[in-house]
């Protein structure tokens, strides 16, 4: 499992005072970003010749975020296949769960912009992270 902290901002919160959902995507964002870069993978245009994209998005709010909470957000993978794999986000403040998600990855051809397989480099970290009983 991999973990990043995430402070809610001003800029974050709508006008009833609690987070705008939207946010939740971008810190999902962050938080899968922040695992690559950690683990040496560069996800800057240009520099490879792949990119890992999106494919489907879904998150379930169980609780209201507000300004300034401080949000850990555990990254897990699952369904890893040959083509696509899940992050499974689980946002958590003071050790509650409050709100998860997972994105749908899938590899593709930057060239080509053509799905190909994920890169056996790839599939080795994201197993390292993998949900127990996914």
């Amino acid at each position: 499992m991999f973990h990043h902290p995430i402070h809610v901002e001003f800029e974050d919160i709508d006008s009833y005072g609690i987070i705008h959902h939207p946010k939740f995507f971008y810190y999902m964002e962050r938080t899968r970003c922040a695992f690559l870069m950690q683990n040496g993978i560069d996800i800057r245009t240009g520099k490879i010749n792949l990119g890992l994209v999106l494919r489907n998005i879904q998150i379930n709010i169980k609780s209201q975020v507000e300004m300034f909470d401080n949000l850990d957000v555990e990254l897990e993978t699952s369904d890893i296949s040959k083509y696509r794999f899940n992050f499974i986000y689980t946002f958590k403040r003071d050790g509650k769960t409050i709100a998860t998600g997972s994105t749908e990855m899938v590899y593709i051809d930057l060239a080509t912009k053509r799905l190909i397989a994920i890169p056996e480099d790839q599939v080795k970290l994201l197993k390292s992270i993998e949900k127990e009983n996914a």
